[in-house]
């Protein structure tokens, strides 16, 4: 412990944020924009987080396919230190992030925000270049970026840095919090947040932006800012602003103590230049009496220009939400076949809420809404003309769905029982779509919940005291269990269920989302207890498995090497094993996991 703080205290004395090594690196091409733009036709590279602005994650690498994944083996390993290196209280760790690799070199972030270059080009082990520590005070990030010569990074402290990706020096370290509220003379200063990876875009007005969306308290907002210094060019509020079109959504002042976070990374669509952003739920949480009305634009799909951020058009899923039900998951761009023949150009997210809505991505036009459970009863169906739940009334303040959110003064014995369970429906892990059979992937934990509230939102309100939320349930799950879904966008219906009973209770049983390898025929995916496993695409069967021995929340990709291919997962987590007697016992070990033929 000595050595680290001496080591701490140089690096911050000599204002070092890499410590580099040396190594036989080579210089990498620019990650420029077309590269992004055409990811597609650089299967050996993974470039960014769902691999292409699209985020289908499907890979057309095939050497690592149905008939010779039973060869599959760890080719290396490499510990990268997550919240191990940690001395913040109360902290543990969470590998979420995916890593990203360019040209044989590939970079890691552990949930301590700290990034590092590994030249993997051997393919027997990832020789550590560089370690960027940013020295974040709210760790946790889901992601990075690669731009032109460097690796963009978020921190939990809202900051965007810019990394020399050959030297590990600070191009830039910016703070991301804007310099007033909204509206002056609010009494809530903010007080920000990052939790969601930048993604890197040149607009078709020709800037370069990073697209960062707020975290935190205060009202929230989807930024844009400038790749070369950081520069905020654009934010727009994620609640509607006295004079704009849809404000009073908020009645009365409950605006100004409201919260709408697009806390995951956006996607973004070169053809119309459009940025597709989903947004989480509506605070005070679980008290909708506090915050009548739609609550616009929380649990929605809002789409904005990326050269003004403009909001062009949005769909909301649950107005006035009593359950949490965050929608911040990753749109897919699909182009989808209908029923007359036509194609249409789509945005599609499986939903916490247990529905997959497809929207036209043009004007914002619900399409479809697949129900991903049988057993979902928080509403009695969607309308099929506008995908509102078909309890909704838009004369009501106060909305009435088949199952009653939480209230305050209702023992646990009255908590009715709300299917699909709250912590289990995908949130911030990725699907994947095959463009062949227009077939999407997603793994999540099926069960129901208990809700009782346990904390009063009146009496506990205090927005100096940083309590943005307000209220707080006691949540129960019931008959948790992993599963990974098949769903035919095309037909409009789900095709296969593998269902998988961990042996440990659990409300988080299945977050790494996907990886598609489409022309291999194999879907990878990973559990709570530590199982990373590949399932025929057609038949969801297990093909192989293999159990790494922690949690797993980062999702996986695939890249290759001269002639090899390599599947890579970032493996880590604090578990959701509570009730087990286990909880304590899994540690949140951070490592690096390389698999190869």
């Amino acid at each position: 412990m000595l050595a680290k703080k001496v080591l701490v205290a140089a690096l911050a004395a000599t204002s070092l944020s890499a410590i580099a090594i040396p190594a036989s690196a080579q210089s990498v091409s620019p990650t420029t924009p077309e590269r992004l733009l055409n990811a597609l036709e650089e299967p050996q590279n993974w470039l960014m987080n769902n691999q292409t602005y699209a985020a289908h994650r499907n890979s057309a690498l095939s050497q690592i396919n149905r008939n010779s994944v039973s060869g599959l083996h760890v080719a290396f390993m490499a510990s990268i230190g997550g919240m191990s290196t940690s001395e913040l209280p109360g902290v543990s760790g969470n590998e979420q992030a995916p890593p990203l690799v360019e040209d044989g070199f590939m970079y890691v972030l552990d949930s301590f925000d700290t990034i590092m270059r590994f030249d993997v080009r051997s393919g027997t082990r990832a020789f550590p270049l560089w370690r960027h520590d940013p020295a974040s005070q709210n760790p946790g990030i889901r992601g990075l970026a690669l731009f032109r010569d460097s690796v963009y990074q978020s921190t939990g402290d809202a900051r965007l840095i810019a990394i020399d990706k050959e030297s590990g020096e600070i191009v830039f370290d910016v703070t991301g919090v804007e310099s007033e509220p909204f509206v002056p003379g609010l009494e809530v200063a903010p007080d920000r947040k990052f939790v969601s990876g930048p993604v890197l875009y040149r607009t078709a007005g020709g800037r370069d932006i990073i697209l960062q969306g707020s975290g935190g308290h205060g009202i929230g907002w989807f930024g844009a800012f400038d790749a070369a210094t950081g520069e905020n060019i654009w934010r727009t509020p994620t609640i509607p602003l006295p004079g704009d079109p849809n404000f009073g959504t908020w009645p009365g002042d409950t605006w100004q103590t409201g919260r709408v976070m697009p806390w995951h990374h956006p996607t973004v669509d070169p053809e119309t230049n459009q940025v597709i952003w989903g947004t989480g739920e509506p605070s005070p949480v679980y008290d909708p009496e506090f915050r009548p009305g739609d609550n616009l634009y929380s649990i929605a799909t809002v789409a904005l220009d990326a050269d003004t951020g403009n909001i062009n058009w949005y769909f909301q899923e649950v107005p006035n939400d009593q359950w949490d039900h965050d929608s911040i998951g990753t749109r897919m761009i699909i182009d989808l076949p209908m029923a007359d023949g036509t194609v249409r150009r789509t945005s599609t997210n499986w939903a916490r809420a247990g529905f997959t809505y497809t929207l036209d991505l043009q004007t914002g036009e619900f399409i479809q809404a697949i129900q991903q459970l049988d057993n979902l009863n928080w509403t009695a169906g969607l309308d099929p003309k506008t995908g509102k739940p078909v309890e909704y009334s838009g004369t009501q303040a106060l909305q009435t769905y088949a199952v009653a959110g939480p209230r305050w003064g209702r023992s646990e014995a009255e908590a009715p029982l709300v299917c699909s369970t709250w912590g289990g429906a995908p949130t911030f892990w990725p699907p994947s779509y095959d463009e062949t059979t227009h077939i999407t992937y997603q793994t999540r934990t099926t069960g129901c919940t208990y809700q009782t509230m346990v904390r009063q939102t009146q009496g506990n309100f205090d927005w100096l005291a940083g309590e943005n939320l307000g209220s707080s349930v006691r949540q129960v799950q019931v008959g948790t269990m992993a599963s990974l879904i098949a769903m035919d966008l095309s037909a409009g219906e789900v095709v296969n269920r593998y269902v998988r009973d961990l042996g440990i209770p659990g409300d988080r049983q299945a977050q790494v989302g996907t990886l598609l390898l489409g022309n291999g025929g194999l879907v990878f995916t990973g559990f709570s207890d530590g199982t990373f496993s590949a399932f025929d695409k057609s038949s969801l069967t297990e093909l192989w498995t293999f159990n790494i021995g922690t949690d797993l929340k980062s999702p996986p990709i695939t890249y290759a090497v001269g002639s090899k291919q390599y599947v890579a997962i970032v493996a880590g987590g604090d578990n959701n094993t509570g009730g087990s007697g286990i909880e304590r016992l899994v540690l949140p070990t951070a490592m690096l996991v390389v698999f190869g033929l």
